[in-house]
């Protein structure tokens, strides 16, 4: 077990950030601005696309999908709201925060088993830097949250031992594309807000 705390690890560059977004396997990421002291009205807009990067530092790629349409504007979510954010996500800590980043690319919502790469030493280090960094842009006070419920402990990292349902952030058409389960992560500092999410077919 490789733990994180807080302040540990250094504030990343633009590259170093980048970097770790491919490492990790992330498939969407979206960042915003934190505008308001209710920092979930700030992640409802940043779920619908209402915002840009304030640094620049996301990659194209994240931003371009081509099912997003004037039909289907936030694909592959729903259009999320502030009040079913608040009822359909968990708080985390730091440490559970930077276990379910390294991880969440790998798990699937049976539990019982640790997902792949868990048990690689090398990978398992490349990984866990790579959430670090990830996370490091956020800041050592970042606040975590995840659409992962019933996790084994409440904020234990260890989530995926005991196994855990997740709410459905998926949109009609992405369901319709078998984007079913859907696992994520949103990283918030007194600036910026973060979302981290990776869909299963199933």
């Amino acid at each position: 077990m490789l733990p994180y705390r807080p302040g540990t690890h250094p504030a990343p560059g633009r590259q170093e950030w980048r970097q770790a977004l491919i490492v990790l396997g992330c498939q969407l990421a979206a960042v915003g601005p934190r505008r308001h002291e209710d920092w979930l009205v700030d992640a409802a807009a940043v779920l619908q696309f209402r915002t840009r990067d304030p640094r620049g530092w996301l990659p194209d790629a994240h931003s371009r999908w081509p099912e997003r349409t004037g039909h289907s504007p936030y694909y592959p979510f729903d259009r999320l709201e502030p009040h079913h954010l608040d009822h359909h996500l968990e708080l985390l800590t730091h440490e559970a925060a930077v276990e379910l980043t390294a991880l969440h690319w790998t798990a699937t919502p049976h539990g019982g088993a640790e997902p792949p790469g868990a048990a690689d030493p090398v990978r398992r280090s490349r990984l866990w830097s790579a959430a670090r960094t990830l996370l490091a842009r956020f800041g050592p006070e970042a606040e975590y949250a995840t659409n992962a419920e019933d996790l084994s402990g409440g904020t234990d990292p260890h989530w995926y031992r005991d196994g855990f349902s997740l709410s459905c952030f998926a949109g009609v058409d992405a369901q319709r594309d078998g984007l079913i389960t859907a696992f994520g992560i949103l990283a918030v500092s007194e600036t910026e807000v973060g979302a981290f999410w990776n869909f299963f077919v199933d």
